[in-house]
């Protein structure tokens, strides 16, 4: 929604004793007298309001599903294993927004595993912890939060202005690949821990 912009105009009232008997005119006055010369004044007013706007992948209420599928003779050799299902070139990444106007924007990370880290439903098989999951931002000035089983660490991007914040980068996901888990799919459902969310503050 464009911003309003009121327009104030001012009537100078100097020859208006010249003219009683004229209706007052806003914005508007005569001079039949040489050396003719007229001034009028424009006040403009801009109302803007606060706003905050972040995105996370696709656009629109779309949540994207980075998978790693790392072969029998990849796993465990500590090889980082890329994904896919981003939507920023079909691999695991992502394209990142964070648009606002009120100071420094905080992105904080947190996930529903309860701190336990990505499972498959199946306590007995154990847990990847999501320090296994890396992710490397294309913009130093919006990076990316580092993710843990406790969620992770907040980041700040770099402000354009004392208030404003415009930033855009390509975050990547790798599966580190440092361990060797029990056979199955981590994070698939419920109650499996695979959900991180991402959420910008503003002041």
């Amino acid at each position: 929604m464009a911003p309003a912009i009121p327009i104030l105009m001012a009537a100078a009232l100097g020859v208006a004793a010249l003219f009683a008997a004229e209706p007052a005119l806003a914005g508007s006055s005569t001079d039949n007298a040489a050396p003719f010369n007229i001034n009028r004044n424009m006040t403009f007013r801009v109302t803007y309001p606060r706003f905050l706007r972040f995105r996370v992948g696709a656009t629109g209420a779309t949540i994207n599903q980075i998978t790693f599928s790392p072969t029998v003779a990849q796993i465990g050799n500590g090889t980082p294993v890329a994904g896919t299902g981003g939507e920023a070139g079909g691999g695991s990444a992502a394209n990142i927004e964070v648009v606002g106007n009120n100071g420094q924007v905080t992105i904080t990370p947190t996930n529903n595993s309860a701190g336990l880290g990505l499972g498959t439903g199946t306590v007995a098989d154990g847990y990847i912890n999501y320090d296994q999951v890396q992710t490397t931002s294309s913009n130093a000035q919006l990076p990316a939060p580092v993710l843990s089983n406790a969620g992770g660490t907040a980041v700040q991007p770099t402000l354009n202005t004392v208030l404003v914040t415009q930033r855009t980068a390509v975050w990547t996901y790798s599966y580190l690949n440092a361990t060797i888990p029990s056979a199955g799919t981590y994070g698939a459902g419920p109650g499996t821990g695979g959900r991180v969310t991402y959420t910008a503050t503003m002041p």
